[in-house]
């Protein structure tokens, strides 16, 4: 079948506005990321509320609710600095539960297992130096409340942090903390 020239300008002429409409309804691309630099240093600091638990590595406890000590008060924080090859990552947040403190600090003591050997802070026989290049993490002299539980996970430049303590005969405090170090 072949189209005379009048049905095919007819054709083109449907079809063109179609496509003109398509066009306006489609976003268009993101920018392209800035070009690296060839040479030289890069830093920047980059600090936002947004913390759960991708940024902290470890689950939220179950029915816990973010803790403000004030109204100005925000209950987490998620800050990234670097410069040429150092860089500092921190992941922190507060919540509060009912529950008291044995129950919840079960509850991470069996969350964080998966992440290596559990350093509970509050044992007389965990290591409380400091730190050595390369070993092991240790307490590094921090120890819990009365009454509360201090754990730490994880290697020295890339570990984790469960404090809990309790607020007062109702609410149990829960602190976590994630600090990844390049």
């Amino acid at each position: 079948m072949t189209l005379r020239p009048l049905s095919r300008r007819l054709l083109s002429l449907s079809v063109l506005p179609l496509l003109a409409l398509g066009a306006c309804a489609q976003t268009p691309p993101p920018p392209p990321p800035p070009p690296a630099p060839a040479s030289g240093f890069s830093a920047g600091i980059e600090v936002t509320e947004e913390v759960g638990p991708a940024q902290l590595g470890m689950p939220v406890y179950p029915g816990a609710q973010p803790q403000r000590d004030s109204a100005e008060d925000k209950s987490a924080v998620n800050l990234s600095m670097w410069g040429g090859r150092f860089g500092v990552q921190l992941a922190a947040a507060k919540y509060q539960s009912r529950d008291d403190v044995d129950r919840v600090a079960r509850f991470y003591r069996e969350a964080l297992n998966r992440y290596g050997d559990l350093l509970d802070c509050g044992d007389p026989r965990a290591p409380q130096d400091k730190p050595k290049a390369g070993g092991p993490l240790t307490c590094d002299g921090d120890k819990p409340e009365a009454g509360g539980q201090l754990f730490k996970v994880g290697v020295p430049k890339n570990f984790r942090v469960v404090s809990i303590r309790r607020l007062d005969a109702r609410t149990t405090q829960i602190s976590l903390a994630r600090v990844a170090l390049r």
